[in-house]
């Protein structure tokens, strides 16, 4: 009874302390952002918009007009933009490709109900690490982004791929996740995708904040 309750003491001074060095250091980041605004900000600009247009959307606000918030630069690593990707430090890497409307329903597919917007996020996972990765280890959920508002999940077959099985070393997959969100609650959309790998929560790697996306239904 003393060696197991000795051995239960040692486990959780082990994980206390491995929280508490991870919470006070950067070393507890979870990887880091590759933007793929990097490329269109150093090429002109087509077009400048209307920053006092109502009709703007607050994911293009905050991209163009927030002259007053942090540099682009500064942005957490994990604070993150359609068409930007995340990199995990142990070469897993999620790319959030788009978020767009539903307008084809399949014969049994479920539509929402009227006053709310349907919608898909698409994702490319690849996978640079050297075995294969379970991909029921990802959790994912969308959220409104405008005024908040929670999302409800649509069942849809046609056009979508889920995320499950594995992924090969060096291979990538697309995958989608349907929702719908009250047309009250705007057009923005925050995606998160959190890892539950029994690695990933072994070495502390996961108290590091989960990578985002803020994209508009378009």
């Amino acid at each position: 009874m003393h060696t197991r309750a000795t051995a239960v003491a040692a486990v959780v001074a082990a994980v206390l302390t491995a929280t508490l060095s991870a919470c006070g250091s950067d070393e507890s980041k979870q990887g880091t952002a590759e933007r793929a605004t990097a490329a269109a900000e150093s090429a002109p600009a087509s077009s400048t918009p209307d920053c006092g247009d109502g009709d703007l959307s607050q994911a293009d606000w905050m991209e163009d007009c927030a002259d007053d918030g942090p540099e682009k630069g500064d942005r957490p690593e994990t604070e993150l933009a359609v068409g930007d990707t995340f990199a995990y430090t142990d070469g897993l890497k999620v790319k959030v490709d788009s978020i767009t409307p539903i307008t084809e329903w399949g014969e049994y597919d479920t539509e929402p109900e009227a006053g709310q917007t349907p919608f898909r996020v698409t994702w490319t996972i690849t996978n640079g690490t050297k075995k294969p990765y379970d991909l029921d280890e990802f959790g994912y959920q969308a959220q409104g982004a405008t005024t908040g508002g929670e999302t409800e999940s649509l069942y849809v077959e046609l056009g979508s791929k889920q995320m499950t099985g594995r992924l090969a070393a060096g291979r990538s997959g697309t995958f989608t996740s349907e929702y719908s969100l009250a047309k009250t609650d705007g057009k923005d959309v925050l995606f998160t995708m959190t890892r539950m790998d029994e690695q990933w929560l072994e070495d502390g790697s996961f108290l590091g904040e989960d990578p985002h996306w803020t994209g508009t239904i378009k």
